[in-house]
């Protein structure tokens, strides 16, 4: 989004923290003091530090994106409570988002507003019709990823004796994870290749190549999911879980599957299912940062404005 944004305006900076800490927020405080500062929380820097949240408090002008507010301890989501106060602008990815934050700090609803999550995969490789079947799995390989789902559809397809090539990409969060020592072992039992740790050029091709792409996310496919944009926007077929919190769009776009054995029929199938291409498109171009980039200029000069 910072490149968007500099794009547009000049007097965008990304100021990076390497760590939390009450000092250094009464820098970043000094130094953005007048400004209108964005935080992004969490990053990787922030940690369990609380400090940020004053931020909120020693600058004219703050505005808070929360991400995945929902799965937030509840520690965590106590020290939200200076955001909630203090903050002149919070943002979601998605409405689920909002009403989690909402039930716990109702009086913060004039200033809690929803800003789609864009697409991080930019669309390097020439998109190809008619792909010959390739299933993947997309998205980070750690806990709670639907993962085990993905490998006992492989298994499935492989005992029916196919040869379809399969393959997972994605990023590995904990090198020590059983679970990632759980799918090396199974993508080396079900011939599944493994591309890990790609650049994104590198994994556009690899989206490009894939006619389908199982992601069985536990809670259900929501707007938040960047790996299922990108799936989208090269033109692969997304086999996934709906839910109450799947949007209407994502509906008409993705195809529910209940279980890998639902997966491995749609996969086999002899045509593609059916998708809304007007939702499609029009779910997509809405993440474009280009278009997130202006949503995020009408927040700032709207709280410049106010003083």
């Amino acid at each position: 989004m910072v490149d968007a944004l500099s794009q547009m305006n000049g007097a965008t900076e990304c100021a990076l923290v390497d760590r939390w800490s009450l000092k250094e927020t009464l820098r970043v405080a000094s130094a953005y003091r007048q400004d209108v500062i964005h935080i992004q929380y969490p990053s990787m820097q922030m940690g369990r530090a609380p400090w940020w949240g004053l931020l909120t408090f020693l600058c004219t002008n703050s505005v808070v994106t929360l991400h995945e507010f929902r799965i937030f301890s509840a520690a965590r989501k106590l020290y939200c409570l200076p955001i909630a106060v203090g903050a002149k602008q919070i943002i979601f990815s998605n409405a689920e988002e909002r009403r989690a934050f909402l039930s716990l700090y109702p009086f913060a609803e004039r200033v809690c507003t929803v800003v789609p999550v864009g697409n991080n995969i930019p669309v390097h490789a020439v998109r190809r019709e008619n792909r010959p079947r390739r299933l993947i799995y997309f998205g980070q390989i750690g806990e709670n990823k639907g993962l085990e789902r993905v490998i006992e559809a492989v298994a499935a397809l492989r005992a029916q004796g196919s040869d379809i090539p399969v393959a997972f990409i994605g990023a590995v969060v904990d090198p020590a994870s059983p679970t990632v020592a759980f799918v090396r072992a199974s993508a080396q039992k079900n011939a599944v290749d493994l591309r890990l740790n790609l650049d994104s050029r590198e994994v556009s091709q690899e989206l490009a190549q894939a006619s389908h792409a199982y992601l069985p996310f536990p809670d259900g496919i929501t707007d938040k999911r960047g790996s299922a944009l990108a799936c989208l926007k090269h033109g692969v077929t997304v086999l996934t879980t709906h839910s109450v919190q799947t949007p209407d769009w994502l509906r008409a776009v993705t195809t529910h599957c209940s279980g890998p054995l639902d997966a491995v029929a749609h996969v086999m199938a002899p045509e593609p299912p059916v998708i809304d291409d007007a939702a499609l498109a029009n779910g997509l171009a809405e993440r474009e940062w280009p278009a997130i980039a202006i949503r995020h200029l009408d927040i700032y000069g709207d709280l410049a404005a106010r003083g």
